[in-house]
Formats: structure tokens, sequence, C-alpha cells
């Protein structure tokens, strides 16, 4: 009897402790963790998805940019030598002219590849010039110095090695972009250990769509705590937002390609919403209209800058 009691007690010892931490979580939401944040319409791997400007370049970057935008999406990967270069994937040839995962190679290899190639194949009345893969210190450096920034870490389902997460945190703290910077990322162990490393910087939950999206979100903000939820287009729901915001999580959503559909978002409280449309920014130069929640004065103290253990 007491091979079964005493493993019971254990399990209820071990919820009742996580309920307890679930409830005292007060999640750094975007205008509890930025200065004077105001809801943002941000670019999708700098100017589009398959965009006619090489996505996830330094000249994506600066062309949406020019355009007006003040906030963006960027994803990035670790190659087999340990740098953290820009790349959605999961494979380089989508959209390089290399082949096979960034992963197995090094970044002088994944340096000379041309991150314009699937231009001349999606848009061939586009004379593209040839782009490199650019570092993540070449992308924050080139970055306007107001700008937001939503590194995205990417994982491939079955990828638990270790030293993507601690180095990409190492990167950012480094870096001048430091205060404007937060993460987000699908994987289980990207989560963990982002808040096993005290990340001072906000954390997000990307959520795909399916059947286990609602079953997922809620299993892993009970167990990792995130900051922000982040929400593909097709899970709007008002009632859902509200619940999350009353929560205080802050609330983006990827990735949205209706301009109707941005601005309800908008009134309906997302914080962030990423869209590859870059028109788009004609509407929110002067930030959305009619949205929820615009902050009142600044409620964060400013990041530490101390690199301990992660220099």
């Amino acid at each position: 009897m007491i091979f079964v009691i005493f493993p019971a007690a254990l399990a209820g010892a071990a919820l009742l402790l996580l309920s307890i931490r679930y409830v005292r979580h007060r999640p750094r939401g975007f205008a509890r963790a930025f200065d004077d944040f105001r809801p943002a319409l941000a670019t999708h791997r700098g100017y589009g998805k398959h965009a006619s400007i090489p996505e996830n370049t330094v000249t994506a970057f600066q062309a949406s940019e020019k355009l007006g935008f003040r906030a963006h999406e960027l994803d990035v990967r670790r190659t087999r030598d340990r740098q953290i270069m820009l790349l959605h994937g999961p494979r380089l040839e989508e959209t390089t002219d290399g082949h096979g995962r960034m992963e197995d190679s090094d970044a002088q290899t994944v340096k000379k590849l041309n991150a314009a190639h699937y231009i001349t194949h999606e848009h061939p009345t586009v004379k593209a010039r040839r782009e490199s893969v650019p570092t993540l210190p070449e992308v924050l450096a080139a970055i306007s110095p107001q700008a937001l920034i939503n590194v995205e870490i990417k994982r491939d389902r079955w990828d638990f090695s270790r030293g993507l997460e601690e180095e990409t945190l190492r990167l950012v703290l480094a870096s001048p972009a430091r205060d404007r910077v937060y993460f987000s990322g699908f994987h289980f162990l990207t989560l963990w250990r982002l808040r096993s490393l005290r990340c001072p910087l906000p954390v997000g939950l990307l959520v795909e769509p399916g059947i286990f999206s609602h079953s997922k979100n809620f299993l892993y903000r009970f167990l990792l705590l995130p900051d922000n939820i982040h929400l593909h287009e097709s899970r709007e729901s008002a009632t859902y937002m509200q619940r999350l915001k009353r929560r205080g999580y802050g609330l983006a959503f990827w990735t949205v390609n209706n301009l109707e559909q941005v601005h309800r978002l908008f009134a309906t409280g997302a914080d962030v919403v990423i869209t590859d449309r870059m028109e788009f920014i004609r509407d929110f130069r002067r930030g959305p209209k009619n949205a929820k929640n615009l902050p009142g004065r600044a409620q964060r103290k400013k990041i530490s800058r101390k690199r301990t253990a992660l220099a």
C-alpha cells in the first residue's frame, strides 16, 4: 500500500508547489517590460515571408524601417561552431543556395551563401543583389535604436542540444539593443532554458494552430511561466484574449495579413501584430487606432547590465 500512497503524496505535493508558483507568477507583459510601450505592428522576418527583399537580412530590416516600421520579428539558429545567425529554416535550401541544416554547417560556410537565392525563383521580375546570411550581432547593430526586436529562437522538434539559448542571450545582453529585445519560441526546451538562466528579458510562448493548441498553451504557461503569449492569427478570440490580459500576459499575433483583422486585434487588446504586408504601415505610423492597452507611465525597472555567468 505504501508503494501507492507515497508516490501519490509526492505527486500531490509537487502539483501544489507548481500551482502556488503559477499563481504567484507576475508576467512581464510588453507594457510592464518596456518604458513607454505602445502597441506595435511588426515586420515578419524583416520584410515579410519570402518577400521580394531577402528575409532575415540587414537589407530587409533597413528597407522596412524606411517605410516606418519600428518593430521586427527575426529567427535565429546556431551553426556547428556555435555562432548565432539568422535563418528561419529548417533547411538552408529554403532561402539560400546552400543545403542541409544550419546546425550541421560552420559559420564561415553559411556566411558565403546567398540569402537572396530564392528570389530569382519566387520573384522572377525582381533583380536581386547577392546578400549574405547575417549574424545576430550584425542585425542588432543595424536595426533602429527605437525599434522593438522579437528574437525567435528556432529549434527543430528533436533538437535537444545545449548552448543555443545561452549564446543567444549572451549576445543580446552584450549589445546596445538589449533594452529593446524580447524572446519567443515554440520548443519546450527553449523556454525552460531561458527560465533557468533567469533571463532578464521578456520571454514569449509561441503556440502553433491545431487541436492541441489550447492544451499546450495552458500546460506550457503552467510549467514554464512565460511573460507573453504569441498566438496564430487563426486563434483570435476576444474572450480568450481578455482572459490572458487579465492574467497579465502580453499578447502577440502572427502572421496577420488581413488589414481588417489587424485593426480588430489591436482594438481587442493585442500588443504586437506581426505581418508580411509592408503596405499596412501606412495605417499605423502613429500607432494603432482604438488600441485598448495604450500604456500609462513606465512600470519597469531598468534591466541590469551585469553579465555575470553569461559572459
